[in-house]
């Protein structure tokens, strides 16, 4: 699969496609141990969505003191590389977002090497702990 332009996009395992209510995984990741995380990131692109303007601010804000105080690393490879790319966009504090969740709920993603640094973490985990103990409004 390729993500945006057909004729020259980057490869990807999964979608999600939100105005259609649709994932689509690569058919060989229902062989592989990935496939946990990688489902987990692509339904929290849902979530993403109905948090709201507030709650998808403060994490930017999160990401934003990550960056400021000199934090390197990610907890996933989408956000990784569009880290690299432009830290500053919508899209790397959307798969921030995706990639913190997958790493956070999905079962597999104990035996993947972290790459930020614990403080991070753990502010990671307390931000979603306390922004998403309340159901969000569909």
């Amino acid at each position: 699969m390729l993500s945006g332009r057909l004729d020259r996009g980057t490869p990807v395992h999964a979608a999600s496609f939100i105005r259609r209510r649709e994932i689509v995984l690569e058919t060989a990741l229902l062989q592989k141990h990935d496939l946990p995380l990688i489902l987990v990131h692509e339904l929290f692109h849902f979530v993403w969505v109905r948090l709201g303007n507030t709650k998808r601010a403060e994490y930017a804000a999160l990401l934003a003191e990550e960056l400021r105080l000199g934090a390197r690393g990610e907890l996933g490879e989408s956000s990784a590389v569009r880290k690299e790319i432009a830290v500053s966009s919508r899209d790397y504090v959307c798969e921030s977002f995706c990639d913190t969740a997958a790493w956070l709920y999905a079962p597999s993603s104990k035996s993947r090497p972290v790459r930020l640094a614990l403080r991070w973490q753990n502010k990671r985990k307390d931000w979603f702990s306390a922004s998403l103990k309340a159901p969000l409004k569909c």
